[in-house]
């Protein structure tokens, strides 16, 4: 409830005709007060972002601009800048950097002290204004104007209460309030979920600060929905929040002396590795919640990403998501530490809030990698080229942390295009970037042609991009470049020569291709393929023998394949490719008996070990193989045997220290020789906090984990355990900030196997049931829509 009221509202006249000119707009003198901020537990879990509900105390009045800055008031800051004008009068498509240097400037002009709102003192208005419309009439704009930029970088709120809360203390993403953002008219509504109404006072929305459009590239997108309102006054003293990372950016090694450690590289290696567990994967929003897991993890994960860091630890990104297209879609990441036998549990990785993220794709680029994804709507910009086609960012420490992200700066023509990248991209011989994206633009268009691929170009590292002209003859087309300087591109979605996979040749650097045919079935809806170059010079490629969705021509293969060329594409060795998992989707589990690897991505580390990763097969798999596996003869070992550990000694084992830069000790490690070659984790590791506070804790076997590991957030706080015995079974607890429990937990491997419990942060018992394999008797999960419990 709001209090303090009674001070009722003054307005506040230009300070004179001069400051009238430049821009200062009409004031609303706000009272101090108190109020609950954010969503309360009777909405859905797709309110996430806007839990807990916590009291705010703003303790001083303040002003704050009855509508948002002009047009015309922009102009006379930056005359020549592109805006959008969707919402004339007042101007949106602004970055937050430029709102912040406008504030500065007009605080500079007019003598007065200017600034964005906090995220507490908008929804403060928003609040007020909503309880009493006639009280505050003369602010305008908070729910059906351009959205908003506040001050604060975005975190998760707290629970305890806070007084002039300033937002968190590092980030990537500024808060934006005051509507939706954006709907894909080209996708039919059934498709695209916009799950909660963002018009709402305490609904959340968060942005790059960088997001705008560029100077000099109107054609490439930003043109975007987020305008400014000012507030006079000096902004609060209070101290931000401080973050706590995901678990896959904690205890990340940068020591590099083991990366080339692994399998002996002359015999035969292969292991299959599930990477999600389920819940969430393969169930509904509220089994989701029964084990604990947040409510940003959802049951769909699709179109994963995956590269192998400098110091040898694989990285998946996938997004996680009801359906494909939805505002509330997450992209999480997950580790296999370079010494471990055991993926990482998830956790999150990027989420520009409100928006669809999706089609993630990383990429290895020497001492660094590279983080590339799209977003088919966002910001009121929709597909085609309005849109940015991709956001990036890069990491030099084995992701630890990343770069802020940056938006595509587009230069020179660009033709039709999705937003959403697929999974190749390398350097060619020229040294210049390449990144595939998909062809085509809005379904509804005429001109739409579905099985379209191109390829984006940067000659400066990433800082501009161009399109390369030509389009390929597929969508998802897959691409290499070969010896000779020619660039491949194999398949595409739907498409097809005689049902056999084309092959999209170009010798222009992708100005133009031509088309032939290659001897892989194509493929259809639910599967991507992977092409890469292995270090022996090799090509190799994974597919699935059949096609979703057969045409007229039988195959008599099932399953999936890898395939390999000695002589640039000329000819192929076939092999059967183990451990993929069946379609998610019952209705394609005859066809695809065998196996299939969906969408799949594959990167070599330095250790030779080629890592894959499937989806959209039920379990999701990772799998890891060398070239001598390849060149072996074929087997099909069943996936229990291909998942047990191959480490039964180690040798030499010796503990390592990493440091901060002041000297203060970061991390400890212990790991020796495998008896298969490999570099294995045995004994415990502790990953310190700048301050000395304890970060991470967690003791390996051969590899695999036992006894207690610890996650602990920036306060020094418990916030999750996991109790490993030596069968792989685990009991998993966690706890509110408050130090009370919040979940406990049964695991038998990446299943949930026993009873599980939930706590509210009170202290209310909220469920308790029991699991059998990953599954809810009662809440079994069928594929192929969004599970009725979600809105629960």
């Amino acid at each position: 409830m709001i209090r303090s009221l009674l001070a009722g509202v003054a307005f506040c006249a230009m300070s004179s005709p001069l400051a009238a000119q430049q821009g200062e707009s009409a004031m609303v003198e706000i009272p101090a007060g108190t109020f609950v901020m954010g969503a309360d537990d009777t909405m859905s879990r797709d309110w996430f972002n806007e839990k807990p509900a916590h009291r705010v105390t703003i303790s001083r009045a303040f002003k704050i601009a009855a509508h948002e800055v002009t047009i015309e008031e922009w102009r006379r800051f930056r005359p020549d800048t592109p805006v959008t004008t969707d919402h004339a009068p007042y101007v949106a498509g602004i970055s937050w950097d430029d709102a912040t240097a406008y504030a500065a400037w007009l605080s500079k002009l007019t003598g007065k002290t200017y600034r964005l709102p906090t995220e507490a003192e908008w929804e403060y208005v928003a609040r007020l204004a909503k309880k009493e419309p006639a009280r505050y009439a003369a602010i305008k704009g908070l729910g059906d104007g351009p959205t908003e930029w506040t001050a604060d970088l975005f975190a998760p709120y707290p629970l305890a209460p806070q007084t002039d809360p300033t937002g968190a203390a590092s980030g990537q993403l500024r808060v934006v309030r005051g509507g939706r953002m954006g709907f894909n008219p080209g996708r039919a509504k059934s498709d695209v979920q916009i799950e909660i109404d963002y018009a709402r006072p305490e609904a959340r929305l968060a942005f790059p600060p960088s997001f705008a459009p560029y100077k000099g590239a109107e054609g490439a997108g930003g043109f975007h929905a987020i305008g400014l309102r000012l507030v006079e006054g000096p902004a609060p003293a209070t101290a931000p929040l401080v973050v706590t990372p995901p678990l896959n950016a904690m205890g990340v090694r940068q020591d590099l002396a083991t990366a080339a450690m692994g399998p002996d590289p002359k015999k035969p290696y292969f292991r299959r590795r599930a990477y999600l567990p389920s819940p969430p994967d393969f169930t509904g929003g509220v089994t989701i919640d029964k084990t604990g897991w947040d409510a940003w993890y959802r049951n769909h994960h699709h179109s994963p990403a995956l590269t192998v860091m400098p110091n040898g630890d694989v990285l998946i990104a996938i997004y996680s998501s009801y359906r494909e297209y939805e505002a509330g879609t997450m992209i999480i990441g997950t580790r296999l530490r370079h010494g471990s036998d055991q993926w990482d549990p998830p956790s999150p990785f990027v989420d520009i809030v409100g928006v669809n993220e999706h089609a993630p794709l990383l990429m290895r680029d020497g001492n660094l990698a590279r983080f590339f994804w799209g977003t088919p709507y966002s910001g009121g910009v929709e597909w085609g080229p309005k849109g940015f086609p991709f956001q990036q960012m890069t990491t030099a420490d084995n992701g630890a942390t990343w770069s802020p992200i940056s938006y595509a700066k587009v230069v020179g023509k660009v033709g039709a295009h999705n937003r959403q990248p697929i999974n190749s991209a390398f350097r060619d011989k020229s040294g210049r970037l390449l990144l595939s994206s998909d062809g085509g633009t809005d379904p509804n268009d005429k001109n739409y042609n579905d099985g379209q691929s191109l390829l984006w170009a940067s000659d400066d590292d990433g800082k501009t991009w161009y399109d390369t002209g030509g389009r390929s003859f597929g969508r998802h087309t897959v691409f290499v470049e070969a010896k000779d300087g020619r660039i491949l591109g194999f398949g595409g979605k739907g498409t097809h020569i005689d049902d056999m996979m084309p092959l999209s040749t170009s010798t222009d650097g992708g100005k133009t291709y031509t088309k032939s045919k290659l001897p892989f079935s194509s493929l259809g809806s639910a599967q991507r393929p992977t092409i890469l170059r292995l270090q022996s010079g090799r090509l190799m490629m994974i597919g699935d023998y059949v096609r979703t969705k057969p045409l007229a021509k039988p195959v008599p293969e099932r399953g999936s394949y890898v395939a390999i060329s000695s002589d640039e594409g000329a000819t192929w060795k076939f092999k059967p490719l183990p451990g993929t998992g069946r379609s998610e989707k019952p209705s394609r589990a005859e066809e695809m008996e065998g196996g299939t690897l969906g969408y799949s991505g594959a990167a070599q580390g330095p250790d030779g070990v080629i890592h894959v990763v499937t989806s959209v097969s039920k379990p999701s798999a990772a799998l890891a193989f060398n070239e001598a596996w390849i060149d072996a003869p074929a087997s099909m070992p069943d996936n229990a045997v291909l998942e047990l550990n191959d480490v039964t000694a180690v040798s030499g084992v010796t503990t390592h220290e990493e440091r901060y830069p002041d000297g203060k000790l970061r991390g400890s490690w212990s790991a020796g020789r495998g008896s298969n070659g490999a570099i294995v984790f045995d004994g415990p590791q502790r990953w310190l906090y700048p301050d000395g506070r304890p970060q991470w804790e967690v003791r390996y076997k051969l590899g695999r984990k036992i006894g207690l590991e610890k996650e602990y957030d920036a306060e020094g706080r418990l916030i999750s355990q996991r109790e490993h015995q030596p069968d792989g079974r685990f009991v998993w607890t966690r706890w509110w900030s408050n130090g009370k429990l919040r979940s406990v937990s049964g695991w038998n491997g990446v299943m949930a196997d026993g009873r599980a419990r939930t706590w509210s942060a009170d202290g209310k018992l909220l469920s308790d049931v029991t699991f059998v394999n990953g599954v809810l008797p009662g809440h079994e999960f069928k594929s192929g829509g969004t599970p009725p419990e979600n809105t629960q």
